[in-house]
């Protein structure tokens, strides 16, 4: 997690993402549909707000950046065997 989480923290200079910045990116959803999830924890990483209700939505760097190497890890896994199979 170490490099996913550095690189985060490299590209958006803080450890407390904006969710507008990252929901197109790797959810695949606008900033109106990820607003809507976060009020109900649907997302993928926990969404919270700092302040009022009137702060923006932020999610965790290293939420992020879990969530991302479990992805990641889940498609090597399939890689893996989906090429054993074509093999054997």
């Amino acid at each position: 997690m170490a490099s996913t989480y550095f690189g985060l923290l490299a590209e958006y200079e803080t450890a407390e993402i904006p969710l507008e910045s990252i929901c197109t990116k790797y959810f695949s959803i606008s900033f109106s549909v990820a607003k809507n999830r976060a009020n109900n924890q649907q997302l993928p990483v926990p969404a919270y707000k700092a302040g009022t209700n009137k702060s923006p939505w932020l999610v965790s760097a290293a939420d992020l950046a879990k969530y991302l190497d479990e992805r990641k890890e889940q498609a090597r896994r399939e890689w893996e065997q989906m090429n054993r199979q074509h093999v054997a």
